[in-house]
């Protein structure tokens, strides 16, 4: 007999045939569920391997979260973050540390501005021959948009104190802030010739008394004075200060400068406005505070004017 033969088909699909444990039941897409075993375990080892790479990879000591932090949070979020800290509490070493920096920093500040070791008193000239030397150069405008003064600095003859010197420490005075330009409206400028607004003199006591004793003051071989277009300036003063800016002779400079231009633009004596305030610059602070706080300047770091009551 002929017998019909079956066409050779592969195990798997030949059929009538069984899987072991029955036919495979499919999922929908396809899929067959015995499939998804292997898969999953292969996953399993992808991801564990990629938090494997990860962790060799994040830099030591940053969490894990922050692992994708953009370059721009890194440098300016943490840096931001870092200016609004407060700042750590000093210790005592710390504080005293500080202050001397503070106290090197003024010494460094004095020696620039002429106001090193204070002299004997005993060696200070009490007068000398009444001829000015007069700083060369000149400076830039400084201050308002209203007129401009423009001024000389004369150093009397034998003191043995440039003239530029002190013409740099005069121009700082004038400069700052809270000085006279603070209105908005005065200027300064120094010359070194012709026709100027006003000039400020260093010169030794008896000279001051003599040239400001010729318009009826009396300056006492101490004090200063304005007179005219002359502000002088008493080298005992400028040299030795006063008892109450004995360890800041610089500020003391800055006082004696705004109080006579002071006078100079028209301002008169004020006295004290309350206990714990500052002194107005326009106060006769040589002869005391009577509570007030010492200060040098006209004008506040905010530009509000420090004024007092009139004195007559």
């Amino acid at each position: 007999m002929n017998e019909r033969r079956r066409p050779n088909l592969p195990p798997s699909s030949a059929p009538g045939r069984r899987r072991r444990g029955g036919r495979a039941r499919r999922r929908p897409g396809g899929r067959s569920r015995l499939l998804w075993p292997g898969l999953a375990a292969g996953a399993v080892l992808v991801l564990a391997g990629g938090l494997a790479l990860k962790g060799v990879t994040e830099p030591a000591g940053r969490p894990a979260d922050a692992a994708g932090a953009s370059p721009a949070t890194e440098t300016g979020g943490t840096e931001e973050a870092r200016k609004d800290a407060p700042e750590p509490e000093k210790t005592e070493d710390g504080k005293r540390g500080a202050e001397k920096k503070k106290k090197k920093k003024k010494k460094e500040e004095d020696k620039e501005a002429g106001a090193g070791e204070k002299p004997d008193p005993d060696s200070i000239p009490s007068s000398g021959p009444g001829t000015f030397a007069t700083a060369d150069g000149g400076g830039d405008r400084v201050g308002g948009s209203g007129r401009t003064l423009t001024y000389v600095v004369q150093v009397e003859d034998g003191l043995g104190i440039p003239a530029r010197e002190v013409a740099t420490e005069v121009e700082r005075v004038l400069a700052d802030e809270r000085g006279w330009t603070a209105d908005g409206k005065v200027g300064f400028r120094r010359v070194s010739g012709g026709a100027s607004d006003f000039r400020v003199r260093l010169a030794t006591a008896g000279t001051v008394d003599d040239i400001c004793g010729q318009y009826g003051l009396d300056t006492g071989g101490e004090v200063n004075c304005n007179v005219g277009q002359d502000v002088m300036v008493n080298l005992k003063r400028w040299l030795l200060a006063t008892q109450y800016y004995a360890d800041d002779v610089t500020s003391y400079r800055a006082l004696i400068i705004n109080h006579e231009v002071g006078h100079f633009l028209g301002h008169g004596h004020e006295g004290c406005p309350g206990a714990g305030r500052p002194a107005p610059v326009m106060m006769q602070q040589i002869k005391g505070l009577h509570g007030c706080r010492t200060n040098v300047w006209p004008y506040d770091a905010d530009g509000r004017p420090i004024t007092g009551p009139a004195v007559g």
